[in-house]
């Protein structure tokens, strides 16, 4: 994306009152290998699954020939078949994270964060300064790098709650854009 489109995408965005103070593209080859964990994950499962599959169907078509009853040497292979789909799925996981990032937007504006995906169904997610606990960020010599913002959001798991982290990828100037994050989150609250 360019950048005439980056900075034209994230001003349709905006509400009345509120103003641009930062725009750029994601960088869709960070937001890939973020997913890279969660896909060597996907191996395995994938391959364990196709293996079982495998194996039920020499099974049962070995059983199907020796035996003169109508059993379908398919039936019971297909019962793994959701668990090889989901295994692909995971594994293919960066590529659809590749694929999103393509047409990501980051905008920090005087009112809030925004992270604008998708191109012809838009969804736009707001980080409000109310809603950041903490600002960090990850530079590259290039002076490229990711910016995670801690939020006050909490999901919860049967293992206990995670705090949630929204990850602004392969920005440009880095220590600036995280600046900018930390000084939205520094305003005071309007009431």
């Amino acid at each position: 994306m360019n950048p005439g489109d980056v900075q034209l995408c994230a001003q349709s965005e905006l509400q009345g009152g509120e103003s641009l103070v930062w725009s750029g593209a994601a960088d869709p080859s960070r937001s890939a290998m973020s997913a890279l964990p969660v896909a060597l994950f996907g191996i395995p499962f994938a391959a364990v699954a196709f293996s079982m599959m495998s194996n039920a169907y020499r099974g049962t078509h070995n059983l199907a020939n020796h035996h003169t009853t109508l059993a379908s040497g398919f039936s019971v292979p297909l019962f793994g078949l959701p668990f090889l789909l989901i295994g692909i799925g995971v594994t293919l996981s960066p590529l659809w994270v590749y694929l999103k990032g393509r047409s990501s937007v980051y905008a920090v504006t005087n009112r809030r964060v925004m992270l604008i995906t998708g191109t012809s169904s838009r969804s736009v997610k707001s980080i409000t300064p109310t809603d950041i606990a903490g600002v960090n960020y990850r530079e590259r010599p290039d002076g490229r790098g990711d910016v995670l913002i801690r939020t006050n959001s909490v999901m919860r798991t049967n293992n206990g709650a995670t705090q949630i982290t929204v990850g602004l990828y392969g920005v440009p100037n880095v220590k600036e854009v995280a600046g900018l994050v930390m000084k939205l989150r520094a305003q005071p609250v309007a009431s």
